[in-house]
């Protein structure tokens, strides 16, 4: 065997190392949170049941094991979440000796900037969104129906806004290694200025399908996170030059 294969062969099994390394400590963790399924439960929806109660309704279920199931499935992600720094750290690692040392730079820059980023987005979503969207809903149904809503709802649609909105706050990382690369360029980006803000107010409708305040709440820090990438576009078109 040459020495080609023999070093692919190399970095393959070394990838699996870490890759069983991050398993590990992805079932570790996942373990610990459906062990505190409950707790988690609770103060995940602590916000939404508060509104719902006070609206005269509750979180209900409807079969046996959906209000366990949902719990379940709401430690397992979070159990997969608490995971995702170290299996960046060990990618990071593996694709460290193949980098110049300014390329490492960026590297080591990029990835706690992605995890601060999606976690204020995360955030932003969990405190100030998914609240304003429990109450209009709330109040703009009235005495229609006494607001009997089912855990499994509540987890699916609050996890769902959590991870889109923590996702679209990676947009200006993604933006900087984009232009980085040279498949955009800063001049691009200011000509699709119209098309960028048409987009944000389009994902905000998207993620919250219900009153206009609550899509401008969306659509106005996605347009900031968009300005925020064309000037993260420029310095990297400073670097690249």
């Amino acid at each position: 065997m040459n020495d080609g294969a023999m070093s692919v062969l190399a970095h393959i099994n070394e990838l699996k190392r870490r890759l069983f390394r991050v398993g590990i400590v992805a079932v570790v963790l996942i373990v610990v949170a459906v062990a505190n399924f409950r707790l988690i439960f609770d103060r995940f929806t602590a916000d939404s049941r508060a509104l719902i109660e006070a609206a005269g309704g509750d979180i209900v279920q409807l079969t046996l094991t959906e209000a366990w199931v949902a719990a379940a499935k709401l430690a397992v992600m979070v159990g997969m979440a608490a995971a995702l720094p170290y299996f960046l750290w060990e990618m990071s690692r593996f694709f460290q000796p193949g980098l110049k040392s300014n390329e490492r730079k960026y590297v080591y820059m990029l990835i706690p900037g992605a995890l601060i980023s999606f976690a204020i987005g995360a955030t932003f979503a969990y405190l100030v969104l998914i609240p304003r969207l429990f109450e209009f809903m709330l109040k703009f149904q009235g005495d229609l129906a006494v607001p009997t809503i089912t855990s499994a709802s509540i987890v699916s649609m609050t996890v769902g806004i959590v991870f889109w909105l923590g996702t679209i706050f990676e947009l200006p990382i993604v933006m900087f290694l984009l232009a980085k690369i040279g498949l955009i360029t800063s001049k691009w980006i200011k000509g699709k200025i119209r098309w960028m803000i048409l987009i944000a107010f389009v994902f905000g409708a998207a993620v919250t399908p219900t009153d206009p305040i609550s899509q401008v709440v969306v659509a106005v820090p996605v347009m900031a996170l968009f300005a925020i990438g064309l000037l993260l576009v420029m310095l990297a078109e400073r670097g690249r030059d």
